[in-house]
């Protein structure tokens, strides 16, 4: 699994620093994850799972459809430094 920086400039698995990244996003437009993914027409269960750790490898139509409930790109949510 490919690692990536965490919030802290650690090293961590790629689907922790999508989680990261997800509360970050939401937290910056004042949202819950789950008003984001009702939003974005997403799965509770998806989400859970990929919250929980239970999902190492999130598909990349679930994060499009989180993008989606934030009106970002998929470019906005890997343009961060964690990613890099």
């Amino acid at each position: 699994m490919k690692r990536v920086l965490g919030s802290w400039g650690e090293q961590v698995e790629l689907n922790e620093a999508i989680i990261e990244r997800m509360k970050e996003l939401a937290s910056e437009q004042n949202m819950t994850i789950h008003q984001v993914i009702q939003k974005g027409g997403l799965n509770q269960a998806t989400i859970s799972e990929l919250m929980s750790g239970r999902t190492k490898h999130p598909k990349v139509s679930t994060i499009q459809k989180f993008c989606n409930g934030l009106n970002i790109s998929l470019n906005d949510f890997f343009n961060n430094s964690r990613f890099l």
